[in-house]
């Protein structure tokens, strides 16, 4: 475990407000704890900030549990049998909005932002070396960034705090407009200052790639094309595609050449410290190992088997994201599939398999798994740069960069094809190769194909409670709505 995930003590409890203007019922002061008169006056104190920033990525409603729920479970990959009623709803896209996925959803982000936002308002003014101070301001500027990407794109329409928090804020709505032009101008500022690698300790930081990425992404998630391309079109050679997909979502393939940005998470041990695990794989894993609240759609399935390999087997990906029967012998987390008291006899169920692990010679899935989360890899960057060519009519030059992403699943290079075929393989490509990695529901989204009900409906039943004009966006949470007047309800929520 890096050093920098465990450098937060008690900065994590000073930075630990949220940001929309909520106030405590209590107002309780630990006379041991630091507090704005003792602490951002070191360069100590500016690097511990910063790392309580990132450590606040570890929580739920961040990166350590709910982010599958809101971007894949409820997207037309996934569905939740949940036995927990308000969890089966969430996926079926009726929910009260103060139901803790949802809330935590929120206040994780907001809690993120508003420790990103005490670096930037307090480190510019520490006296310490003028280089790693920009830089810290400028790893928190991409923090706040990653975090207005997500609530843009989960609620639109959010309050906008870009100062430390004080109880008595109530910042007003904007959209999601507003939201991507500071989102483009916090990552525009910190790509300069931010450093292309980092060594030692501090591998996992934000790196200018990072940044370059994210901006990227932002791009073209408002259809920016050319703007995209642009950016992320000098990634193209600064990272490499691990052999091994499956590499990709163990603990030992932590921070690989393919990694542009990932979330640094510990295991049960690193929890004395104040460094959990991520917790995705017990929440969605196969049932007994895991509590299997959220599974793979058939169809999500099927599309594995669509197209073979060069060698005429079935696309490895699947392999490593999903669990499916294969034939006698075949075994689910070190146990035959077809232990009766285990599993039971049906062969015909799907599982998600991505971040377990499995591989351990585990029986059972922790809850705290030492895998990192990868926000953004490599093979996004070039997915996201073929699609960004091919709508602006640039087919050919896209070719490329899809080819790579499929020879390492063994498929066979590209025919030529129009720009509609492409568009059709970058998203298949990206199907297979995101699964559980919160890019299925932003493609939806950016392709316009909640437009379809149909189609979804034949992938997903769920979608059969999808409302138009409403179901697109997450409620916000009442609780904040009662606190601050200015926070306006998503339509018809």
């Amino acid at each position: 475990m890096h050093i920098m995930r465990l450098r937060v003590l008690a900065v994590a409890a000073l930075l630990a407000a949220t940001a929309t203007g909520c106030r405590n019922d209590l107002d309780l002061t630990n006379p041991n704890q630091p507090n704005t008169s003792s602490f951002w006056k070191s360069q100590a104190d500016a690097l511990a900030g910063v790392n309580a920033t990132y450590r606040a990525l570890e929580e739920n409603g961040a990166y350590g549990r709910w982010q599958a729920f809101a971007y894949d479970i409820r997207s037309d990959i996934g569905f939740s049998p949940s036995p927990w009623p308000e969890l089966n709803n969430f996926n079926k896209f009726s929910l009260a909005s103060d139901f803790e996925v949802n809330r935590e959803l929120w206040q994780h982000h907001y809690q993120t932002i508003n420790r990103a936002n005490e670096v930037i308002d307090n480190v510019p003014g520490i006296a310490m070396d003028a280089a790693l101070r920009d830089r810290i301001v400028g790893e928190a500027k991409f923090l706040r960034a990653l975090m207005y990407f997500d609530l843009a794109n989960l609620y639109a329409n959010v309050p906008m705090p870009l100062k430390t928090s004080s109880p008595l804020d109530q910042p007003a709505t904007v959209g999601s407009d507003v939201l991507y032009g500071q989102i483009q101008k916090d990552l525009s500022e910190a790509m300069p200052v931010l450093p292309p690698s980092y060594g030692g300790a501090d591998i996992g930081r934000a790196t200018r790639g990072a940044a370059r990425a994210l901006l990227g992404k932002a791009l073209l998630q408002q259809r920016k094309w050319p703007e995209a391309s642009a950016m992320l079109q000098p990634l193209v050679g600064q990272y490499q595609l691990v052999p091994n997909y499956a590499d990709n979502f163990t603990a030992p393939g932590n921070n690989n050449v393919e990694s542009v940005f990932e979330v640094q998470f510990g295991s049960r041990a690193t929890l004395p410290n104040n460094v959990r695990g991520l917790n995705i794989a017990r929440m969605v894993g196969p049932c007994g190992p895991s509590y299997c609240d959220g599974r793979p759609t058939q169809w999500y399935f099927q599309q594995f088997l669509v197209e073979p390999t060069t060698d005429g087997k079935i696309d490895p990906r699947a392999d490593a994201t999903l669990w499916y029967y294969k034939g006698p012998g075949t075994q689910v987390y070190n146990v035959d599939w077809t232990s009766k008291d285990r599993y039971g006899t049906d062969t015909t169920v799907v599982w998600f398999k991505k971040y377990g692990e499995y591989y351990l010679g585990l029986k059972d899935q922790d809850w705290d798994a030492a895998i990192n989360y990868r926000v953004i890899r490599y093979a996004d960057v070039l997915l996201m740069l073929a699609e960004a060519l091919n709508e602006q009519n640039q087919t050919g030059a896209a070719v490329p960069h899809v080819n790579l992403v499929r020879a390492r699943a063994r498929l066979a290079p590209l025919p030529p094809m129009t720009q509609a075929e492409m568009r059709s393989q970058i998203l298949t490509q990206r199907l297979l190769e995101f699964g559980l990695e919160s890019q299925r529901w932003l493609d939806l989204k950016r392709q316009n194909l909640f437009a379809n009900l149909a189609t979804l409906r034949a992938h997903d039943a769920e979608f059969n409670f999808f409302t138009a004009g409403k179901s697109e966006l997450l409620p916000i949470p009442q609780h904040d709505i009662n606190l601050n007047p200015n926070i306006r309800q998503n339509p018809n929520w």
